[in-house]
């Protein structure tokens, strides 16, 4: 017997994800070999289109890839093919008139620095518990950059650093890195370790994805294993490092949920814990679709640690920020309120900035910018730690 619903509609039936597939000669295409109408009608959030094996590119008309989608049932290549080319469209087709359902599609063209960097794998690491930092063998270069994601294979040692994904935090020199967890909140090991192992591993962060509830992962149009291939986290998609990443392999994200109604102009994050005299990155560039410049407003919340401790600030925000230039990059507080310190301090020193340049016993946002892109973070020097949540609303992106 179906599931049945109030609505009168099967979900067994009804909540279904379905793959189409059709496989054309050139020879049936139509105006001059560059139209094709395929047997199978298509969803254009998830299609991917192979040319004798070979995924082809979405582009524009004329410009910008190999192909253009139109509705459901035409494909239009931007050069005319062959009559004996083999054309493949796949697309999978998302019904759920039981619960509204809204996708929001990600995708992202494999550099060669991104198949570089995916597997490298160090041995032999030590980790300081007192820092969060990890040292390669031998002072050996780790190619790391602040924000990238490494997955920790062993280690040895009392309460020390466990095997799992980490974000780099900062990166004191090329043979030491800080680490958070993958999802930015600080860790509390209690002892150091030895023998440590890491892999890094290419991670994306993905506009929205804590709003959805069903995430699907394709390379090259092929469906990865969730938890065994790729790994979701609060705001990002980790591919393992058994996957191999090539230059120019498309990455595609797909998620949706039944119950979240997404809110393209809203950026927000909660139960972020900061140890003393350490930040954390709030938003940044590679969060945004558009990501060389934003204008927002940013409302931040931070308490003590100790849920029974009633210090506390909260403060609005208004935020200029630009990659590449942190001189072009400002904050102004509006309002604030709180008993840790007087204020919220705002940092916009024009150049790269931590932690160090809040004053001690303070909470304070600083922005900063380097050809990578910009950051805003939460630095906390109140002598405690804290649990912070903010809201990034009214982004130009």
């Amino acid at each position: 017997m179906g599931i049945k619903f109030i609505s009168g509609f099967r979900g067994l039936d009804h909540a279904k994800q379905h793959l189409r597939r059709s496989v054309h000669l050139g020879s049936s295409l139509t105006s001059g070999y560059t139209v094709l109408s395929p047997a199978e009608a298509f969803d254009q959030q998830a299609c991917f289109v192979y040319l004798n094996g070979a995924l082809l590119k979405e582009g524009t008309s004329g410009a910008g890839g190999d192909y253009v989608l139109s509705g459901t049932s035409t494909v239009t290549f931007n050069t005319a093919v062959a009559t004996t080319d083999a054309i493949e469209v796949i697309s999978y087709a998302f019904q759920n008139p039981t619960l509204p359902a809204t996708m929001t599609e990600f995708d992202h063209t494999v550099t060669s620095a991104n198949e570089t960097y995916h597997s490298t794998a160090f041995a032999s690491c030590t980790f300081t518990t007192a820092t969060d930092l990890i040292t390669t063998d031998s002072s050996a270069a780790h190619g790391l950059a602040i924000d990238d994601v490494i997955s920790v294979t062993a280690s040895s040692g009392t309460d020390t650093i466990s095997t799992g994904r980490y974000r780099v935090l900062t990166v004191p020199s090329s043979s030491t890195a800080s680490v958070t967890t993958v999802d930015g909140t600080a860790i509390a090991f209690g002892g150091n370790g030895t023998s440590v192992a890491f892999t890094r591993v290419f991670n994306k962060k993905v506009p929205l994805l804590t709003q959805t509830n069903h995430v699907m992962l394709f390379l090259n149009g092929m469906h990865l294993v969730k938890d065994t291939d790729y790994y979701v986290d609060q705001q990002s998609i980790t591919v393992d490092s058994t996957v191999n990443l090539l230059e120019n392999a498309i990455v595609a994200v797909r998620h949706w949920g039944s119950f979240a109604t997404q809110i393209e102009n809203e950026f927000h994050k909660n139960a972020i814990t900061i140890a003393d005299d350490t930040h954390n990155l709030l938003i940044q560039s590679s969060d945004l679709t558009g990501n060389t410049t934003a204008v927002f407003q940013l409302w931040v919340s931070v308490r003590h640690s100790t849920a029974t401790n009633d210090a506390y600030r909260t403060s609005h925000l208004f935020v200029r920020a630009e990659k590449n230039d942190a001189s072009d990059c400002y904050l102004h507080r509006a309002a604030d309120a709180g008993n840790i310190e007087t204020d919220l301090q705002v940092v916009d020193t024009g150049s790269y900035s931590t932690y160090a340049n809040v004053t001690d016993g303070n909470i304070g946002v600083g922005i900063t910018a380097d050809a990578n892109g910009w950051y805003v973070y939460l630095a906390n020097r109140s002598s405690h730690s804290v649990v912070a949540g903010f809201k990034a609303l009214a982004i130009t992106n």
